[in-house]
């Protein structure tokens, strides 16, 4: 008889799992650059709101790393969660990285 694939696979291969944290981390960083650009543009009071932009950032790298750590089952070595983190900060640097560029940019022209 033949067994129902499962997606138990897919969860637990960690190359893949590190190409879901980079693809994850890559859109919420795109988001949060977005917004962070909307507010800085709308509250122009920066040095006021550092500190909870680098808690936003950090948090965009940890929860998907967390929720594919626990998507896996306890089945990780701590080396694979390692490369998850360092994924996810590259994930989420990208779209900053570039919206930091953009931004440079705009500031250079006036």
């Amino acid at each position: 008889m033949a067994q129902a694939s499962s997606p138990a696979p897919l969860a637990t291969d960690p190359g893949r799992l590190q190409g879901q944290v980079i693809l994850a981390t890559a859109i919420l960083g795109a988001s949060y650059a977005g917004a962070l650009a909307v507010l800085e543009r709308a509250l122009p009071i920066k040095p006021t709101w550092v500190a909870l932009e680098v808690i936003g950032g950090v948090l965009l790298v940890g929860l998907p790393v967390s929720w594919v750590a626990r998507m896996a089952g306890g089945r990780l070595t701590w080396r694979d969660y390692e490369r998850f983190v360092i994924a996810g900060f590259v994930g989420a640097g990208m779209p900053i990285c570039l919206w930091q560029a953009l931004e440079y940019g705009v500031l250079q022209r006036r």
